[in-house]
């Protein structure tokens, strides 16, 4: 396994502490996808909780959750369907794995899991972490990509990070009783500025401090398109430049 970046121990941190001091479990949630989605970048991070006594089951993501109910409603009927499954039933493997660790990703396209869950969104890269919380309680945290693979690293992180969530979890009670707090997605606050949709993952990736080709990297697209966004984003914001963009629009979330 790969040795961490001491670059990313300090979000790392970040991270677990602020799952810590969380007040109950919604914010606790909340607080887990915003600093995971901080520290491994991905188009969805997702985290959920299953309570197998009652079937009961907590998400949180970000952005707001993108499935639609029909895609949801096969996952559900279908779970043995997505190659994680029967991987972790199989091997009893607990640790972070990619989706093409576990299935070469030509025949994952070719899936049921696939065509009905994942095509519409184009999300064929998949970072888990099976997470067994008590003898009653799973979860799993999960990261999707349309562009390049997650690498080792992120596996080791995402490794790092669980028994501090097993520890997190279990500091608040009654989970289930909690009514989740509507929460408004980073990217739709940015659309809020007159950015469109893709304009606004770019702007969300600027003001993470990422360049115009770690962006193309991350969405999978071109650096002249990357570019091409930026300018129009500058453009819409009457900003110079990508420095005064990303200040303008970080300081028009903060006022929100």
């Amino acid at each position: 396994m790969p040795t961490i970046d001491p670059r990313q121990w300090r979000p790392l941190f970040d991270a677990v502490y602020e799952m810590n001091t969380a007040k109950d479990h919604v914010d606790f949630l909340s607080a887990v996808v915003a600093g995971m989605s901080r520290l491994i970048p991905a188009d969805l991070c997702l985290v959920h909780v299953l309570d197998r006594r009652t079937q009961r089951i907590v998400i949180r993501s970000i952005p707001e959750m993108p499935y639609s109910k029909e895609e949801v409603a096969y996952y559900s009927a279908n779970p043995a369907g997505d190659p994680f499954v029967p991987y972790w039933e199989r091997t009893a493997d607990r640790r972070a794995r990619r989706r093409s660790d576990v299935i070469p990703l030509k025949e994952y396209v070719k899936t049921p899991h696939f065509i009905h869950c994942q095509k519409r969104l184009g999300f064929i890269r998949t970072l888990a972490l099976p997470v067994a919380i008590d003898a009653n309680t799973v979860g799993a945290l999960t990261f999707d990509r349309r562009g390049a693979d997650f690498t080792k690293r992120h596996c080791a992180l995402l490794d790092a990070f669980a028994p501090h969530f097993i520890l997190a979890w279990q500091r608040h009670v009654n989970p289930w009783d909690i009514a989740p707090k509507p929460v408004e997605s980073t990217r739709a606050r940015l659309q809020k500025l007159g950015l469109t949709a893709r304009e606004a993952e770019v702007m969300f990736w600027m003001t993470e401090g990422k360049q115009n080709r770690e962006i193309a990297e991350i969405l999978g697209l071109r650096l002249s398109t990357v570019q091409e966004h930026v300018a129009h984003i500058l453009a819409k914001l009457g900003q110079e430049n990508r420095h005064a963009a990303t200040v303008f629009a970080m300081r028009r979330l903060e006022r929100r």
